[in-house]
């Protein structure tokens, strides 16, 4: 089971982007409303990481990368989990031709035009103590005990899309709408919201008492196609003085999964089917196979056509310069994802010629504490590199802090 969702976590850290205007006389048209040149450009966008709010950056690289978890490793885990746990995981990229682009000063872009295309990968984990117990120790030690499996739940995104993205003035306001085709290649969710799992003392069988929700589509390979759907992208920037603010919403939309196969019972059953011997060493391939029993028919299952929303991402942003090169801002982003809290930072930034950095203290997201930093670099009048951590202290206090997420975008302008 470690090794099945290692492959989900990946701990990254990043660098740089510049987001000030280009300032070299070239004869290019001048759009007052959106500010400096009208350049097309082509941009690359990625975001990657893995975080908690329970475990530190070491404790999750040692429980899905190491090979052996001593038992003072394994206490330490159930020390910081006392009630329950909680992953997360994003791997993402988009590609972006702006070919009628908009270039506003001190300020991220409304493109005029473009199109884009993209590739999201979410998953989230969340089980209650006793079931990371199980993980870590097995069943052989609380054989003869009922254990709490309730408030489990897993989910698992994997979709791909293409579309194009408009700038219009609404009254005095520029808006950014974006529409894409979604395909899905793969989606999971299971959820448990009320069980227990108790094994009876000589290991000869395991009986579950609860309430469950298991779906998911069925795929040959990772990139066929599920299910389709519709996204939206709407966002709105505007500078007034020294206040500068910006509000956007991301991947708005439904997606119809015409071959959702779906187990939802109420009910208690007894599992003696699994030959391993023993079910005292159900941890890692016990545990598929008990999965894969179920999905074949132990508890019964049906297929149908599902429609389902997607995890659309909601951004808020706001600065105020009170010095020349000096300015506060405050953040604030909401997933659509089990176990995602409303992230809010509160932070300080200062602006050199060519260069940005912004760092600020936040809390919520994947995470608990954490402190963000973002860095933007503006090398010559083509390129603008941009970088960043959701969580530094998950990347210079890996002991202590649990993990980050972070994103990387390069942009060339012709």
């Amino acid at each position: 089971m470690r090794k099945f969702f290692a492959s989900l976590f990946i701990l990254g850290a990043t660098l740089a982007m510049a987001q000030e205007s280009d300032t070299t006389e070239i004869n290019i048209p001048r759009n007052p409303r959106f500010g400096e040149y009208n350049r097309p450009f082509l941009e690359l966008n990625t975001e990657f990481g893995a975080a908690s709010r329970q475990w530190s950056t070491n404790q999750m690289v040692d429980f899905f990368y190491g090979d052996f978890i001593d038992e003072n490793q394994k206490a330490a885990m159930m020390d910081k989990s006392p009630n329950g746990l909680a992953l997360a995981a994003v791997q993402n990229w988009e590609i972006r031709f702006v070919y009628s682009g908009h270039f506003k000063t001190r300020m991220l872009p409304l493109p005029a035009r473009s199109i884009y295309m993209y590739n999201r990968y979410y998953t989230n984990l969340t089980m209650p103590s006793d079931l990371v117990g199980l993980f870590l120790y097995g069943n052989k030690g609380t054989a003869g005990q009922a254990q709490n499996i309730g408030d489990f739940s897993y989910q698992s995104w994997f979709y791909s899309g293409i579309g194009h993205q408009m700038t219009f003035m609404a009254d005095t306001f520029p808006v950014s709408l974006g529409v894409s085709l979604v395909a899905i290649h793969n989606l999971t969710k299971y959820q448990v919201e009320s069980g227990s799992l108790y094994t009876q003392p000589d290991g000869s069988a395991i009986e579950f008492n609860g309430q469950y929700d298991f779906g998911e589509t069925t795929s040959p390979n990772s990139y066929s196609i599920s299910g389709w759907g519709l996204a939206v992208n709407l966002e709105t920037a505007e500078e007034m003085g020294k206040h500068k603010i910006r509000l956007g919403v991301y991947d708005f939309g439904l997606a119809y999964m015409s071959n959702w196969e779906r187990i939802q019972r109420d009910s208690s059953f007894v599992f003696e089917g699994l030959d391993v011997g023993s079910v005292f060493t159900l941890e890692e391939e016990g545990f598929n196979s008990l999965v894969d029993s179920l999905q074949a028919g132990v508890v019964g299952q049906s297929q149908m056509g599902s429609w389902q929303a997607l995890p659309f991402n909601l951004k808020a942003y706001y600065s105020y310069q009170f010095l020349d090169r000096h300015f506060a801002f405050m953040e604030m982003q909401y997933l659509h994802l089990p176990q995602y809290r409303l992230r809010a930072a509160l932070g300080y930034g200062y602006e050199w010629e060519n260069f940005e950095a912004r760092g600020g203290f936040g809390y919520g997201g994947f995470n608990a504490y954490s402190f963000n930093l973002s860095l933007n670099w503006k090398l010559n009048r083509y390129l603008r590199l941009q970088g960043g951590l959701t969580n530094l202290f998950g990347v210079v206090s890996p002991a202590w802090s649990g993990g980050s997420i972070g994103n990387f975008a390069i942009r060339y302008y012709f």
